[in-house]
C-alpha cells in the first residue's frame, strides 16, 4: 500500500466512527479535497517520504514550548520539546531570584542546565543605639531606633511559559529591646566612660519613642572664689531728700568723706582656687582661673601688709580715680571768687564760701561746692558741682572730658539709630516688586530717602563735625570718620553710596561709641537751686531744687530731676534716664524741648502748648495743654504719652 492510500484509509476510519480529534479537522478536509492529488499531494510528500530501502520514515514532531511553575516556594521547570522556546522568569517585589547562584534583577530566559532558586526578601527585626556627646563633653545623650522585621510568603504561580515572581507580607516581627549592657557597650564605643546613669538607661529602654535622653553626666569643676577689693570709703554719699520739704539745704544733701593719716582705705581678700571636674569621656575639666585684683594707690595713700591693705598718708578726701585710690586735699575760698582771687584751678576739691562772679573760672579736678550764686561765670568740676543758689547767665560743667564725651555720644547714638532705620527702609524698598522693576542703584534710593524721610541725618553729621573741630583729642583715633560721613551722606555723596558702605558707616559709629564710653570718667552730677539763661552740662545727673529753669539749656548723661520746678523755654537733652519737671513750657506757648536719646521716661504735672518731647527719635509736639504727662517708648518702639 502506498503512502497516499494509507492516509486516505486513516481518514475514512476516523469519519466512520463519528469521532473527531482536535487539531486534525484541517488535515482531514485537506485529505478529502479533490485537489489533494495536485499541489497538496506534493506537499504531503514533503512531510512523509519513503527511504531508498523502501521503509517509511517518521513524521517531523511539532515544537513545544517549555513551562515553569511555583508551588510553596519550589520552582518546577519543564524544558521545551522539538525546538520550542524556554520559559521566562521575572523577579518582582519582596523576592530574591537566583539563577545558577547569581541574583537577577530583570526578566531572564532560562536555558538548559540552569538552576533556579526563589527566596523571600525577609527583613530581620533590628534596633540601633545612637549616642551623641555634647560639644562641652559634659553630657552624653542616647536614643534607640527600633526597626520592625517582615516575613514574606512567595505567591504560587500556575504552570505557564512566563513567571512573574513576587511575595506578600505574611508577618510583622517586633524587635527585641536592648539590654542595659548593650547600651553601655555602645556608650563605650563612643568613648563615654564616666557618669553613666543606669536608671536613665533603663528608662530609655522602657520608652516607646526614639526621643534622645541624657544617660551620662560629667562632673563640673568647682568654681574658684575670686579675690576681691573692699573700699572703706565712698566718693560722695547722697542722702534722701523729702520732695515735700519747703527748703532743701544743699550742704546737707551730701556727706563728703575725710580721712587722717593711717586710716585704712581699702582691703584685699585673697582668692581660693577651684577643683577640676571630669567630662563623660573621662577627661579632666579645669576650673577657670581665679581673679586676683590688685590694690592700686596714688598720691596720699600707700600699701601695707604685703599689698593687702591701703592706708592714707595725709589728711584729705579719699577718691577712686579709675582703680587707683588717692587722698586729695581741698582748696577753700573763704569769700567770693571774684577779681580779687583771679581764676581758680585746682586738682582737688574746691569749696567757695561765697559767690562766683562775672568772668571768673573755677576749674577743679574733684568736687566744686559753692555756697552762693554763679553769675556769668564758668565752673567746672571733674567729680561734680553743687551751687546752693541760682546760676544766672553762667556755665556749669561736671565730668570734664566725660561731659564732652556724653554730648558727642548723644549725637552718635541718634545718628546710628537713624542710619539703621535708613538701612531698613532701603531693604524694604528693594524687596518691593515695583522698585525692582525700576532697577535703581542703592545710591539713588539712599539719596531720595535722605531728602525726604531722613533729612535730619546730614544735620547730625554737621553737628558731629563741629564737635570734632572743638575736641580734636577725642577724635584722634578715628581720623577718617568725619570725612567719610560727609562724603557718603551730604550733598551728592549719597548717590554713590551702596548698602554695604552704609552698613560700614554704622559699624564705624558703633566702634566710636564704644570708644566714647571708654573715655568717660565716673558719672559727675550737678545740683543747683535754679537756672536763668544758663547752660548746665553733666556726665551724670542734674538736680534742680528750686523754682526751675528759665530759657536755659541742660545736657545730662543720666537724667534731670526738678520735681518742684518748671522748664520754661530752652532745651533739655538726656543721653539716658528720666526727666521730671512740675511744669513744661508756659501759658504763652514759649518753645520748650525735651529730648531723651536712649531709653527713659518724661514726667510732668502740666504741659503747655508748643512743647516738644522726643524719646529714641520718636517726637510729639503738644498743641493743647495736658495734665499728668508720662511719656515713654513701649515694646513696639512707639511713643506712648
Amino acid at each position: 500500500m502506498t503512502l497516499r492510500d494509507r492516509v486516505k484509509a486513516r481518514a475514512q476510519s476516523v469519519l466512520g466512527d463519528g469521532k473527531r480529534i482536535e487539531g486534525q479537522e484541517a488535515e482531514e478536509k485537506t485529505l478529502e479535497s479533490p485537489e489533494v492529488t495536485g499541489s497538496k499531494a506534493s506537499d504531503m510528500k514533503q512531510t512523509a517520504e519513503v527511504s531508498d530501502d523502501g521503509h517509511e520514515q517518521e513524521e517531523n514532531p511539532m515544537p513545544k514550548d517549555g513551562r515553569i511553575s511555583v508551588q510553596d516556594g519550589k520552582v518546577t521547570v519543564i524544558p521545551p520539546e522539538a525546538g520550542g522556546r524556554w520559559p521566562v522568569i521575572k523577579p518582582g517585589s519582596n523576592v530574591i531570584v537566583k539563577v545558577n547562584g547569581e541574583v537577577i534583577k530583570e526578566k531572564h530566559t532560562l536555558a538548559d542546565g540552569e538552576q533556579v532558586e526563589i527566596l523571600s526578601a525577609d527583613e530581620q527585626p533590628t534596633y540601633e543605639v545612637r549616642v551623641n556627646v555634647s560639644s562641652t563633653k559634659m553630657q552624653a545623650m542616647a536614643s534607640i531606633q527600633r526597626h520592625a522585621g517582615k516575613r514574606f510568603k512567595i505567591r504560587d504561580i500556575p504552570e505557564g511559559p512566563f513567571a512573574y515572581v513576587a511575595a506578600d507580607l505574611e508577618e510583622v516581627i517586633t524587635p527585641s529591646d536592648p539590654t542595659v549592657e548593650d547600651v553601655i557597650a555602645q556608650l563605650a564605643e563612643a568613648k563615654v566612660v564616666f557618669g553613666i546613669d543606669r536608671e536613665a538607661i533603663e528608662e530609655l529602654i522602657a520608652s516607646a519613642g526614639g526621643r534622645p535622653m541624657i544617660v551620662a553626666q560629667g562632673q563640673p569643676p568647682q568654681e574658684p572664689v575670686d579675690g576681691s577689693l573692699q573700699y572703706l570709703f565712698t566718693d560722695l554719699a547722697e542722702k534722701d531728700v523729702d520732695p515735700d520739704a519747703s527748703r532743701v539745704d544743699l550742704y546737707d544733701r551730701h556727706t563728703i568723706p575725710w580721712v587722717q593719716p593711717g586710716d585704712v582705705l581699702a582691703t584685699r581678700k585673697e582668692p581660693q582656687p577651684g577643683e577640676p571636674g571630669t567630662n563623660v569621656l573621662g577627661g579632666t575639666v579645669r576650673s577657670r582661673n581665679y581673679r586676683n585684683p590688685v590694690l592700686s594707690v596714688g598720691e596720699g595713700a600707700e600699701l601695707v601688709d604685703d599689698g593687702r591693705r591701703a592706708v592714707a598718708t595725709r589728711e584729705g578726701r579719699p577718691i577712686l580715680d579709675g582703680k587707683t585710690i588717692k587722698v586729695v586735699p581741698t582748696f577753700l575760698v573763704p569769700q567770693n571768687a571774684d577779681a580779687s582771687t583771679g581764676h581758680i584751678r585746682f586738682s582737688g576739691d574746691v569749696v567757695v564760701n561765697g559767690d562766683v562772679l562775672d568772668s571768673i573760672e573755677v576749674l577743679s579736678g574733684g568736687l566744686v561746692e559753692i555756697s552762693g550764686l554763679v553769675s556769668h561765670a564758668k565752673v567746672m568740676g571733674q567729680k561734680g558741682a553743687i551751687v546752693r543758689k541760682s546760676v544766672i547767665g553762667g556755665r556749669i560743667q561736671a565730668g570734664g572730658v566725660s561731659a564732652e564725651c556724653k554730648r558727642i555720644l548723644s549725637v552718635v547714638d541718634v545718628l546710628t539709630l537713624r542710619l539703621n532705620e535708613l538701612l531698613k527702609a532701603l531693604q524694604q524698598l528693594q524687596r518691593d516688586p515695583r522698585m525692582q522693576q525700576l532697577k535703581l542703584a542703592d545710591g539713588q534710593i539712599i539719596h531720595q530717602l535722605l531728602e525726604s524721610r531722613f533729612n535730619e541725618i546730614p544735620k547730625h553729621v554737621i553737628e558731629l563735625e563741629d564737635h570734632a573741630a572743638r575736641s580734636v583729642e577725642i577724635f584722634q583715633f578715628f581720623p577718617e570718620l568725619i570725612p567719610t560721613l560727609r562724603s557718603r551722606l551730604i550733598g551728592l555723596g549719597p548717590t554713590g553710596t551702596s548698602r554695604w558702605e552704609l552698613q560700614s558707616l554704622v559699624h564705624s559709629l558703633e566702634n566710636f561709641a564704644l570708644h566714647l564710653e571708654a573715655m568717660q570718667a565716673v558719672d559727675a552730677d550737678i545740683e543747683v537751686r535754679s537756672l536763668q539763661n544758663a547752660t548746665i552740662e553733666a556726665s551724670g545727673k542734674v538736680m534742680v531744687n528750686g523754682t526751675g529753669c528759665y530759657y536755659s539749656t541742660i545736657i545730662a548723661g543720666k537724667g534731670v530731676k526738678a520735681p518742684r520746678g518748671l522748664l520754661r523755654g530752652g532745651k533739655v537733652v538726656v543721653n539716658e534716664g528720666n526727666v521730671e519737671f512740675r511744669e513744661l513750657g508756659g501759658p504763652g506757648g514759649v518753645a520748650t524741648e525735651v529730648v531723651i536719646v536712649n531709653g527713659g521716661v518724661i514726667v510732668a504735672q502740666t504741659v503747655h502748648p508748643n512743647v516738644s518731647i522726643s524719646i529714641r527719635g520718636e517726637t510729639r509736639v503738644f498743641r493743647d495743654p495736658q495734665r499728668r504727662l508720662r511719656a515713654y517708648i513701649n515694646e513696639e518702639g512707639e511713643l506712648v504719652v
